[in-house]
């Protein structure tokens, strides 16, 4: 039996620092191969030194003068970066800020120039991609552009895809495009799209040759100083969406992508160590698509498996691969041969399509046992204890769309082992020959065993195995500094271990930080908290 679900949380326990923190960016962004001067604003900035990038692609470099609320830093991205979303920190001796982030983009760029509204648009030539900012009620800004008839148009939004913490911008982004004459041709109607909720993307076709306008605001018509954005325009290559969303672990999947001017289908081979989540880029596009891995058998959902008595039998256990299609529900049934405990889940809105899914699972009689459409975001989640038998697990989009952009992956597999690191603060500094207790809670479900904590080998740190013993939550796991230790930022590694039930289970812990959004916080998953390793 592998009941084997478990949640780690990791807390700092240290006083009060100002370390720098960053609250915006402007321009959030810039072109592959091109230095863009960036303008930092925050709190505590006039100390910053330096800035540390959690993947290679980007040098930054800080310029003198500014205050604690302002500072300037040229941004130099390599040729060669992938074109995506860069997390990055600001650093000075007491630590590292917040985590901000900054989007590689590879179309030639603009910065927005006021006044810009729908009676004085900017000017621009396509492809382009423009860094503006909806700054103050009732700000709205307005681009016009020479299309031709028949080209496949992209216009794309990156506004809350950029966030980093607390604070950040709230805009409800609201997209239009008008042909000169002032007639409406397409617009976002402020609805879920293929991205975060309110980041508009609109894929249209010009009907014939001529000038057209595209305007951006807020729904609500407010604005921020803070609320930075990107406007993608051209007749480019660009994924809404990719099938399969994922795939099995040292076996190689033939991915197609679904858009505008893409290309052939592509092989991607996967490695055994493959991350669970990564960013792919299919089919020649130039934006990148969320891609799952997993260890299990992956299995493509058939035609006409619509109904109960025609569902679609899949082995125990497996992850599903299929597509919603409008106003069809896909059953598939599998026997369990022991008791155990399944979270039977769907993943499609966490990995980047606008569908919002709902689980049902039924007995071998047929009968409703559970159904469930937001568990886990809005992706359907339905955690039980199964006794052996058959059972047959349902998949729709709760609102009947379907199409190629709406696919979905069935986890029908055994629970495993979570961990989530909470860190605050997310950063601090630390300095040589000292020690740092790290605070954890861990929550079981299902099982109750021995969970085992330690540090990945990490340049100038140590720390002892923890072992949490079953009945215990809590623990504390003390990080210390070598005398010779690196100077500078590094990254932790928290690994967690569990044999529940003879199942060796192992997984590393990410960093998260909040972010909100017109009241409500929403966790971010970081890669992992960072320390800044100093001389005293």
């Amino acid at each position: 039996m592998r009941w084997c679900v478990g949640l780690l949380a990791i807390l700092f326990s240290l006083p009060a620092f100002a370390a720098p923190r960053v609250l915006a960016l402007y321009p959030t962004g810039g072109q592959r191969g091109q230095t863009v001067s960036v303008t930092l604003s925050g709190e505590a900035l006039k100390e910053v030194t330096g800035a540390w990038i959690a993947t290679p692609g980007l040098t930054v470099t800080l310029q003198p003068g500014g205050d604690g609320a302002t500072r300037t830093a040229q941004i130099a991205i390599a040729a060669d970066a992938a074109p995506g979303v860069y997390e990055l920190r600001f650093l000075d001796a007491t630590g590292l800020s917040n985590v901000r982030y900054f989007q590689v983009g590879a179309l030639p760029e603009a910065l927005e120039k006021e006044p810009n509204d729908d009676t004085t648009p900017q000017a621009v030539t396509l492809p382009i991609t423009i860094n503006g900012r909806i700054s103050q009620n009732p700000d709205r800004d307005s681009f016009k552009f020479a299309a031709k008839a028949g080209e496949k148009l992209v216009c794309e939004v990156s506004g809350l895809r950029v966030l980093g913490s607390v604070g950040d911008s709230w805009l409800k982004g609201y997209l239009e495009i008008r042909e000169s004459s002032g007639k409406l041709v397409a617009a976002s109607e402020g609805t879920s799209d293929d991205y975060y909720r309110w980041d508009p993307l609109i894929l249209f076709t010009p009907e014939k040759d001529g000038e057209y306008t595209a305007t951006f605001r807020d729904l609500n018509w407010r604005g921020d100083v803070r609320s930075v954005y990107r406007l993608s325009l051209g007749a480019v290559p660009h994924a809404t969406g990719i099938f399969p969303l994922g795939g099995q672990r040292g076996t190689s999947v033939l991915i197609t992508a679904t858009g505008a001017n893409l290309s052939a289908p592509q092989m991607i081979a996967l490695p055994q160590d493959a991350p669970e989540t990564q960013q792919l880029t299919i089919g020649a596009a130039l934006n990148a698509r969320p891609f799952q891995a997993s260890s299990w058998p992956e299995v493509l959902a058939k035609d006409g498996c619509d109904s109960l008595a025609s569902a679609q039998s899949v082995p125990w256990p497996c992850v599903v691969n299929g597509k919603f299609r409008a106003g069809k529900t896909d059953f598939f049934t599998f026997k369990i041969e022991q008791k155990l405990y399944a979270p039977l889940e769907v993943f499609s809105r966490r990995l980047g399509t606008p569908a919002d899914p709902e689980l049902a699972l039924y007995d071998a009689k047929g009968t409703l046992l559970k159904t469930d459409d937001d568990g886990r975001g809005q992706d359907g989640w339905i955690p039980q204890v199964l006794e052996p038998g058959q059972y047959t697990v349902a998949v729709r989009d709760l609102h009947g769309r379907g199409g190629d952009a709406f696919s979905y992956r069935l986890h029908l597999t055994p629970a495993v082992l979570t961990l989530t690191a909470t860190v605050t603060p997310d950063t601090s500094a630390l300095a040589r020959g000292k020690s740092l207790p790290l605070s954890l809670k861990i929550t079981r479900d299902h099982w109750d065993d021995d969970v085992t904590v330690t540090l990945a080998p990490t340049p100038g740190l140590s720390a002892d195995t923890l072992t949490i013993p079953k009945g215990k939550t809590e623990g504390t796991l003390t990080l210390k500094v070598t005398a010779d230790a690196p100077l500078g930022p590094v990254r932790l590694s928290v690994i967690a271990t569990a044999k529940p039930n003879n199942t060796s289970l192992r997984t590393v812990a990410r960093g998260q930080e909040t972010y909100n959004i017109q009241g409500t916080a929403f966790p971010r998953d970081t890669l992992g908290p960072v320390l800044l390793l100093t001389e005293k």
